[in-house]
C-alpha cells in the first residue's frame, strides 16, 4: 500500500546519482491516522492510517539518492535556498518504475545540521518498535545504524559527493511538479 507520494523534478539521473527536486508550494500525499497523527509502525501493519494532501510550505527538498546504496540525503533548503538542514533516510535502494522511484523506509533516520557540525538520530523510539514488531530483522537494524553513522560523519567531513549540490539552484523557470494521471498506480 502506497505511504506517501512527491511529485517531483527529476534533475539528473545517471549511475551516480539521481537528484530529485520538490520546490516549496508542492502538493504532495502524506499517511496520517484517522485522528490525523503520525502514522507509527504498528498502524503501518494495521493499515490503519489514510493519505492526505500536504503542501510544501517550509521547505524545498533535493533528495540524492547514489544507485544501489541503501540511503538518500535529502537537503531541506530555507525559502532564500540555502541549506536548512540534511536528512538522511535509511531505506532500500532507490526502486525505479515507469512512474517514478518507490522509496522503501526503514523508519530510522539521521539529521545534520545545516553547517554540518553535528548529527543526531531521528526516530529511535519508532525504530525500536519496528524491530520488536519484525519489521525490520535486528541483523539488518545493526546494518542501518552503522551505514546512517558512515554517511553521516561522510557529509559533515565536507567530502562526501553529496556536498557539492550544497551551492546548486534550481532553473527559475520550472513550474511546481504536479502528480501526473495514474500516479497512484505504482
Amino acid at each position: 500500500k502506497l505511504l506517501r507520494a512527491i511529485p517531483v523534478t527529476v534533475v539528473r539521473d545517471d549511475p551516480e546519482i539521481i537528484a530529485l527536486y520538490a520546490p516549496l508550494t508542492t502538493a504532495y500525499k502524506y499517511p496520517l491516522t484517522p485522528a490525523g497523527e503520525r502514522v507509527r509502525p504498528c498502524q503501518r501493519l494495521s493499515g490503519d492510517w489514510v493519505l492526505t494532501e500536504r503542501l510544501a510550505e517550509r521547505w524545498s527538498s533535493l533528495r540524492l539518492a547514489i544507485p544501489g546504496e541503501c540511503y538518500s540525503v535529502i537537503l531541506f533548503r530555507d525559502p532564500d535556498l540555502t541549506v536548512g538542514r540534511w536528512y538522511i533516510n535509511l531505506e532500500d535502494p532507490l526502486e525505479r518504475t515507469a512512474r517514478g522511484f518507490i522509496v522503501r523506509d526503514y523508519f530510522l533516520d539521521v539529521l545534520v545540521a545545516g553547517d554540518l557540525s553535528s548529527w543526531e538520530w531521528k526516530d529511535e523510539d519508532e525504530f525500536a518498535e519496528a524491530i520488536d514488531l519484525g519489521m525490520v530483522h535486528p541483523e539488518k537494524a545493526a546494518l542501518l545504524r552503522s551505514e546512517g553513522r558512515r554517511v553521516a560523519e561522510w557529509i559533515c567531513s565536507g567530502t562526501s559527493p553529496f556536498n557539492e549540490w550544497r551551492e546548486w539552484r534550481p532553473d527559475p523557470a520550472w513550474t511546481v511538479p504536479e502528480f501526473p494521471p495514474g500516479w497512484d498506480g505504482v
